[in-house]
Formats: C-alpha cells, sequence, structure tokens
C-alpha cells in the first residue's frame, strides 16, 4: 500500500506542478518573456545550446517535454523551436553520470520554500510576479513528484525478485528490453534506468548484450512514459509530445534493428563498433545511451521546420486555441503607441461581440457549431489576458501623456470586461441548475433573454451613435428593486419552493443585477463622445 500511495502521490503532484506551469506561463506571455526565448533560440546553434542545458540540469528529456509543450501552448515558443530545443535536451541528459553526486530534490526544495516564503509573505510586488512565482511553484511541484515516483521505484528496481529473474533469463536478451521499458515507465528516466543496467552489468548479473537490450527498452519507455500523462492533450500541447515520443521511438527502432541483426548473425555492427570505440565496459554502454540520444537531435533537428509542419497535420489546433488566440495584436505594434492603442481597442470591440453568445447554450439557443460554453469562457479568458499582457508592456515602455493615459483607460475596461464574462459565466450555470426545478426555469429564462438583448446592443456600442448609447444606458439602469421584488413574488406564488431552489433563485437573480450593473459600467466607458 505505501508504494502504491507514493506512486499515486508523485503523480498527481506531477500532474498538479504541469496544470499550475501551464497556466502561470499563459499569464506570463508577454513580449519580454517571448524576446528573451526568441533569443535562446535564436538560431540552431543557440538552440542546442539550450537544449543541451535543459536536459542536463533536469537530467529528464520528458520533463523538458512538458516544459517546452507549457511553453508553446501559452505562444511563448514556435513549434520548429520547440521541436529542435527537444531534440538536443536528449543528449543532454547524457549527462547524469556526471551529475551523479548532485541531490536535485534538494534544490527543487530550496525552490519550492523560497517560493512559499515570498507568497506567504506578501514578496511579489503587488502581484506582479505571482504568475512568475507560480509558474516556479508549479515547475518545483514536477520535479517532487517525479522524484516521488523514483524514490518509491527504486526497492523494486533494487529488489532480490529481480535480481533472480535476471538470473533465469538464462543470456535472454528479450527480458532485459522488457524490463528496461516497463522500470522507465514508472521512473520516468530513461538515464536513471541507463545507469542501473550498467550497475548491473558492473556486478555481472547482465552481460554485454543484455545491458544493450535493456537501455534499448528504456529508450522505447521513455517514448512511452511521455505520451501517458499527456494523451488528453490536444492541439498544439499534443505536438511536441507526439515529437518526443516518435524521436524516441525511431531512435530505438533503428538501433534495435541493428543490434538484433548483430546479434541473430554475429555481423559485427552496433555492438561491435562501441567495443571498438571504447575498453572501458562502463563507458561503452555510455556511449550507446549517448549515441541514442544524440541520433536524433543530428538527423531530425536540422529539419525542424519541415516536422513542425508534419505535427500541425498529426495534432491540428483546437477551437479553444483558435478562439483563444488574439486577432489584432502582436508584438511590434507596441513600437508605435498609436497603433497599439487602436489594435487593443479593436480586440477589446471583438470581446465585447463575443459576451452575448456566452448565454446561447444556457437558452438553449446555441448554433450546430458553435463551441462548447466552457469552450467559449476559456477562450475568452485567454484573449483577455492576452490584451492585458500587451497593454502592460505598452505602460511599461512609456510615451506620452494622454496615449499612457487612454492605455489605462483600456485595461480598466478590460477589468470590468472580465469581471462581466465570469458573472455570465455564473449566470448560465444558475439557468443550466434551474432546469431541476420547473417553477424556477422559466423566469431565469426570461431574465436571460433580456440580459441577451442588453449585450447585444453593448458589442454594438463602438459603433452606436449618441442615441443609441443612451438609450442601453435607460435599459441598463439600476434594477436591484426589480429583483427584489421578483423573489417576494417567487416567494409568496411558491411557498414550497425547495430550499436549494431558494438559494438558486437569490443566486440567479443577484448575478442578473450584477451582470446589468456591469454593463451599465462598460457603457459609460465606451459610449460615444
Amino acid at each position: 500500500m505505501e508504494l502504491l500511495a507514493s506512486l499515486l502521490g508523485g503523480l498527481g503532484l506531477f500532474l498538479v506542478g504541469i496544470k499550475t506551469l501551464g497556466t502561470n506561463l499563459q499569464l506570463l506571455a508577454g513580449p519580454r518573456l517571448r524576446a528573451g526565448l526568441a533569443l535562446a533560440t535564436r538560431d540552431r546553434l543557440a538552440t542546442a545550446g539550450t537544449g543541451l542545458a535543459l536536459g542536463m540540469l533536469t537530467q529528464s528529456s520528458n520533463a523538458v517535454t512538458y516544459i517546452a509543450a507549457s511553453l508553446a501552448t501559452a505562444g511563448l515558443l514556435s513549434l520548429p523551436a520547440g521541436i529542435a530545443l527537444l531534440a538536443w535536451a536528449n543528449p543532454g541528459t547524457a549527462g547524469l553520470v556526471l551529475l551523479a553526486t548532485v541531490d536535485l530534490r534538494l534544490a527543487v526544495l530550496w525552490l519550492v520554500g523560497l517560493v512559499g516564503f515570498l507568497s506567504a509573505f506578501g514578496v511579489d510586488r503587488g502581484g506582479r510576479l505571482k504568475p512568475a512565482l507560480g509558474a516556479l511553484m508549479g515547475l518545483g511541484l514536477l520535479f517532487l513528484g517525479l522524484d516521488l515516483v523514483k524514490q518509491a521505484t527504486a526497492p523494486l528496481l533494487l529488489s532480490e525478485t529481480l535480481r533472480d529473474l535476471l538470473a533465469q533469463g538464462h543470456g535472454s536478451v528479450l527480458l532485459p528490453f522488457l524490463l528496461g521499458g516497463v522500470a522507465t515507465l514508472l521512473v520516468q528516466s530513461s538515464s536513471t534506468i541507463g545507469i542501473l543496467a550498467l550497475t548491473l552489468h558492473g556486478v555481472g548479473l547482465l552481460d554485454f548484450p543484455q545491458t544493450v537490450a535493456a537501455v534499448l527498452g528504456a529508450s522505447l519507455g521513455s517514448g512511452l512514459a511521455v505520451l501517458l500523462p499527456m494523451r488528453g492533450l490536444a492541439g498544439t500541447a499534443r505536438r511536441l509530445v507526439l515529437f518526443q515520443a516518435a524521436s524516441r521511438a525511431l531512435a530505438t527502432l533503428g538501433f534495435t534493428a541493428l543490434f538484433i541483426v548483430e546479434w541473430l548473425t554475429g555481423l559485427p555492427l552496433l555492438g561491435a563498433a562501441i567495443q571498438g570505440a571504447v575498453a572501458a565496459p562502463g563507458a561503452q554502454i555510455g556511449l550507446l545511451f549517448l549515441l541514442l540520444q544524440l541520433a536524433p537531435a543530428l538527423l531530425l533537428a536540422p529539419f525542424a521546420q519541415r516536422i513542425a509542419g508534419w505535427m500541425v497535420r498529426l495534432s491540428p489546433e483546437t477551437p479553444a486555441e483558435a478562439l483563444g488566440r488574439p486577432r489584432y495584436l502582436f508584438d511590434k505594434a507596441l513600437e508605435d503607441a498609436a497603433t497599439a492603442l487602436e489594435l487593443a481597442a479593436k480586440e477589446q470591440a471583438l470581446l465585447l461581440a463575443r459576451l452575448p453568445l456566452l448565454l446561447d447554450a444556457p437558452r438553449g439557443e446555441a448554433s450546430p457549431g458553435q463551441p462548447p460554453r466552457a469552450t467559449l469562457l476559456a477562450a475568452t479568458a485567454a484573449v483577455e489576458q492576452a490584451t492585458r499582457n500587451f497593454l502592460s508592456e505598452l505602460l511599461a515602455r512609456g510615451g506620452a501623456r494622454e496615449a499612457m493615459a487612454q492605455a489605462v483607460a483600456l485595461q480598466d475596461t478590460l477589468g470590468t470586461l472580465t469581471a462581466l464574462r465570469e458573472t455570465l459565466a455564473e449566470f448560465g450555470d444558475a439557468i443550466e441548475e434551474s432546469a431541476r426545478h420547473p417553477a424556477l426555469a422559466p423566469l431565469l429564462l426570461r431574465l436571460a433573454e433580456a440580459l441577451h438583448l442588453l449585450l447585444l446592443q453593448l458589442g454594438e456600442l463602438p459603433e452606436a451613435d449618441a442615441e443609441d448609447a443612451a438609450l442601453l444606458l435607460t435599459l441598463a439602469s439600476d434594477r436591484s428593486e426589480m429583483m427584489e421584488g421578483l423573489r417576494r413574488r417567487m416567494a409568496a406564488e411558491e411557498p414550497d419552493l425547495p430550499p436549494g431552489a431558494q438559494q438558486l433563485l437569490f443566486r440567479g437573480t443577484a448575478q442578473f443585477e450584477r451582470a446589468v450593473w456591469l454593463t451599465r459600467r462598460l457603457a459609460l466607458a465606451l459610449r460615444p463622445a
């Protein structure tokens, strides 16, 4: 039970770390961070150096895959750069033998502790560093989860049962190959299994062909290991995972084919070449492991652009990603404040026009091709965050007072938009829950129709005249007395309304009231001069 609990706990920390890292990287997706990553991957040499460094520091090509996938999803890393980065991160993990004396777990514990203290004592510059601290915490949880899984499975890998099983293999290479693959699936690190195979070879439990088979199995298991936790991914995040799995599989397939031909026919191929290159048994296995990682980098990295096209076809963009990508914003526009402000205003106008769609599904009016409400909400939030980052970067660059004042006004309007989107999400939830209460559902649906009409008019406000703007302000006047009257009338007409329905009535009418107030606030900010 302790082993199972450790495995589940480690996997849980790992998955939470991935989620936390990805969410906070999206919040950090500003022009400055994109520029830094663009510099680190500006050419083939820089990308190779960055990938090697990441592989050496993390000692887990799978961890680098998850980090790169999060960066690509957040729009911080292009797909070709991510492919080249991963290709070179693999040979970087071959430095595990050199770093065997370094306890990466201690460094991760220091990181988690530091982030925890900084967050607890509010040392985050008024919240500006919160996404960065969150990303670091996610990274720490990711590695802690991997470390916990490794610790849980270490007794299994060094147990007497394993030794007896290997002893019964009688020189078979199939059993070490399978054990290498299964062990890597558990440990999530082919380099760790490579070191273990080398240790077993040193004590005589594995001969040279068996050790080679175990390392090959570990390489295949590494490709499978990166797929299993991320099998639910789609779109951009899935592309780098697919590349990593495919590159490991191709490398393993090629080397395994050479190994099998040599083992069956006696032709001097893979094993003979390695033994001829170096004399020490440990160095021979280390060279094999290095070649397994290096071959995809040398063969695939130069064709990253073409491979990226294949990955896009294998994992096309999801509707949520398409909806969550800003239409007008791009970093170059920040060089001219007037252009940047105009584009940000256009992006906000699109967000306004999207608001009525958030009520289509609860009203039962969603068109056949319309994305689900959850997808619309998540995509709208992503565009809001991208616009917020864009305006923050514009303000950080400074400029004329009038332009900066306009940027601050756009930021304030964006904050109100976000509040309205969140309120509409809660109001939509209340409408869907009211389907279980026939006495309540018609009332909330009528409120949804009225609110939908207000939102349609709000979306047209940037192009409306002063008369239409005045009409919208009148319609979006205070509705607190009306909502209170509706609650009293419902209580009088339905005295037997269950407590849950009563709470739902109050919540739905309160969210409607808040949505109308926020609509009026936006109308005041956006009305024509």
